[in-house]
């Protein structure tokens, strides 16, 4: 009788056991479909909002104002959420992630990274007062050159043999341009050939543009800026640009920016904090900005997803409004430069005494080899760079049979 009360206890606590057992399987059962459902509706809501950014990604210079400051730029077709990374180097982290800003963070950050003023645009959604390279057919001298009021347009790309070449152009060929060379921006000409009015800085560029009809009126031939789309917007139909640019590998761009950078103390890009890091650390991280070029030319900013079609938009750019020049042959694009726009040199061979005697702001360091790790990794992340930069050196191939055309079109012959 006691050996049956005993399993009839078992029994009962056997059930009790499996009651409890059957409702915490059911209670974590829906937890997790609750959870899975919040997890879907995320990645739903995640998958409609890039769709929509897709939806609303159109050439994205049309979203650009024309004449005046940019107000508000989308920060549309975000790439999808990164997998888990270990963090870089403390030294690299010190911006804010795009999706933390808030509005007026996210308006100063676009203005120093395209200029904070934009040009207006033709039909083919290009700049409208820079004129084409091309001489177009059944047009007169005119129509595609006014020699009296265009004014050339150096397109600065950072480490491109553009220090040396602004001193080419001053001292050679006596060009006169605007640089902000002593204190606050004034319409006065401070050194030689140089009208101390700032067109590289996004500050500067917001004073120029208010000046541009007295900047243009003091005699000078040329406008300098490192920002395409800004630089651009200070030309008017009265005064148009011609504009120029050198072209140098992005990978050899990158490593001579983060060696200058980290000494260059005068400059406003100074980078103390890169010191305590190597190149390939900073390769490797999260701040590394790839394809500058391609985005300055689209009007886009760094955490925009470049596609292939931003990549044609910049080589219809680069092709119908931009003289390209390569920094590996510096002696070429001179004599290119000097036929196209027709400049005089002052004195003979003082450009290729400049060239090669004379180089100015050389930043000798370290180079990667060709095919090792680092290198592979930046050539996937400047991908589109890379492809503009093979592209300019088919024009610039291209570019003599241009020249003897303009030099017809100005009645200079053959």
């Amino acid at each position: 009788k006691m050996g049956m009360m005993t399993m009839k206890r078992s029994a009962q606590v056997g059930s009790l056991f499996a009651i409890i057992s059957s409702c915490l399987l059911l209670a974590s059962i829906v937890v997790t479909t609750r959870h899975a459902a919040v997890v879907t509706n995320e990645d739903t809501q995640l998958q409609q909002n890039d769709q929509s950014s897709l939806r609303r990604l159109v050439h994205p210079q049309q979203r650009i104002m024309t004449g005046r400051r940019l107000q508000e730029q989308p920060e549309t077709n975000l790439p999808p959420r990164p997998a888990v990374k270990l963090p870089p180097p403390p030294a690299v982290v010190n911006e804010v992630a795009p999706s933390r800003l808030n509005e007026e963070q996210k308006k100063q950050r676009i203005k120093a990274f395209l200029g904070g003023i934009y040009p207006h645009l033709d039909d083919d959604m290009l700049p409208k007062y820079l004129r084409d390279t091309m001489p177009r057919e059944k047009l007169s001298v005119m129509d595609v050159w006014d020699v009296d009021k265009d004014i050339a347009f150096f397109w600065h790309i950072p480490k491109a043999s553009g220090s040396t070449l602004k001193n080419i152009m001053n001292f050679c060929f006596d060009l006169k341009r605007a640089e902000n060379t002593d204190g606050l921006p004034s319409m006065e000409f401070k050194r030689n050939n140089i009208l101390n009015m700032d067109t590289t800085s996004p500050d500067g560029l917001d004073k120029s543009f208010e000046y541009r009809e007295e900047i243009f009126s003091s005699g000078i031939d040329l406008i300098v800026s490192n920002y395409f789309l800004a630089g651009a917007a200070l030309f008017t139909e009265g005064h148009r640009g011609r504009t120029f640019t050198i072209m140098r590998h992005p990978i050899e761009i990158a490593q001579s920016l983060f060696h200058y950078r980290k000494k260059a103390k005068w400059e406003r890009t100074y980078r103390e904090d890169w010191n305590q890091i190597t190149f390939k650390d900073y390769a490797n991280s999260e701040s590394y900005i790839g394809n500058w070029v391609v985005h300055q030319l689209t009007g886009t900013m760094p955490w925009v997803q470049l596609t292939d079609e931003h990549l044609e938009q910049a080589k219809n750019i680069l092709k119908k409004r931009v003289f390209v020049g390569i920094a590996d042959q510096m002696d070429e694009t001179v004599r290119q430069l000097r036929e196209y726009f027709g400049w005089k040199e002052k004195e003979p061979f003082c450009a290729f005494n400049y060239l090669h005697s004379h180089p100015s702001n050389t930043n000798p360091h370290p180079l990667i080899e060709r095919g090792s790790e680092t290198w592979n990794l930046l050539a996937k992340k400047e991908k589109y760079d890379m492809a503009l930069y093979h592209f300019a050196l088919e024009l610039f191939a291209g570019q003599r049979e241009m020249i003897r055309m303009v030099k017809g079109y100005r009645g200079g012959g053959a």
